[in-house]
């Protein structure tokens, strides 16, 4: 039986969203359920065969980083209704995945971490949206850059620099230019949704 997670009015894609105090919004997304079956609302774009690790480079939990051909997808979960495949999904808000068929899975079993300061992505106030960067990382002004808006670093795009501020209803980043060859400063933007990989762990 396939199961269905509540999608959240303003944000495209399937999520289970809980409250931020009328600030910014968090949000729990995976292309499988709690009890890993995939989640209704997904297109599948693509199936092939590959290998699949443990671990990703954006998204603790029970995820994996998966390798086929010279692409790599980060993160995936493994589909428990489809035995020995799993599901890929490069952004929190996509709605389509990657279905990868392996001929064997190490088990993956880290639970979904209730630590809200590393979001997968984000979408700022401004309506850029930023995702986690993967592999090694930039530093600005003594600051790693972990988060790349709308496609920064394939052209010019803001980055967000690592720590986001909670102490208020809305969170926020600093956030950097990044001009195709160096960064410039830009202003601290606010979030307003958080984006975080897998099912919600209050849920």
């Amino acid at each position: 039986m396939r199961r269905t997670i509540a999608i959240c009015a303003v944000v495209a894609g399937l999520a289970s969203c809980s409250s931020a105090d009328a600030g910014t919004r968090v949000v729990y997304v995976a292309p499988v359920g709690a009890n890993g079956d995939q989640v209704e609302g997904l297109t599948v774009a693509r199936a092939v065969h590959g290998h699949c690790e443990p671990g990703s480079d954006s998204v603790p939990g029970s995820t994996y980083r998966c390798f086929f051909g010279n692409f790599i997808e980060d993160p995936c979960w493994a589909d428990a209704i489809v035995a020995g495949s799993l599901l890929c999904m490069t952004q929190p808000w996509s709605t389509t995945v990657v279905r990868i068929y392996v001929s064997e899975l190490e088990p993956s079993t880290e639970p979904v971490p209730t630590n809200l300061n590393y979001p997968w992505g984000v979408e700022l106030t401004t309506g850029e949206k930023c995702v986690a960067f993967q592999g090694a990382h930039d530093v600005y002004r003594g600051r790693v850059v972990d988060y790349g808006c709308n496609g920064a670093y394939s052209h010019r795009g803001r980055v967000l620099l690592r720590r986001m501020y909670r102490s208020q209803p809305s969170w926020s980043f600093d956030s950097a230019w990044w001009t195709g060859s160096k960064y410039q400063p830009r202003k601290r933007v606010q979030v307003r949704v958080a984006w975080y990989g897998g099912p919600n762990p209050g849920a």
